[in-house]
């Protein structure tokens, strides 16, 4: 079982970055597994790639959704002092 370092809708960044995310959701990827001397059909599980997928307005106000390496992210410690600079990026108007 996979441990995740953030949940959805958890406010990120990169390391060493100042662009404020939002986390969508974690990448998840299908794989086929063969057992060593087993005449039955493979079987396919589900496992986490890595990659968190994650949501931002830029600058030209643009919402970009992209993916990142899981361990290239860290938390977004001044998310309280950028709240209303980023408003949730799940309503519609």
């Amino acid at each position: 079982m996979d441990t995740f370092k953030f949940m959805k809708d958890d406010w990120v960044k990169e390391k060493g970055g100042d662009q404020l995310m939002q986390v969508d959701e974690y990448q998840i990827v299908e794989i086929v597994a063969n057992h060593p001397g087993s005449a039955s059909l493979p079987a396919t599980r589900r496992v986490f790639s890595g990659k968190v997928w994650c949501t931002w307005v830029n600058k030209n106000k643009a919402v970009i959704t992209q993916p990142f390496w899981e361990d290239d992210l860290e938390p977004a410690t001044d998310r309280q002092n950028d709240q209303h600079a980023y408003p949730s990026l799940n309503h519609t108007h």
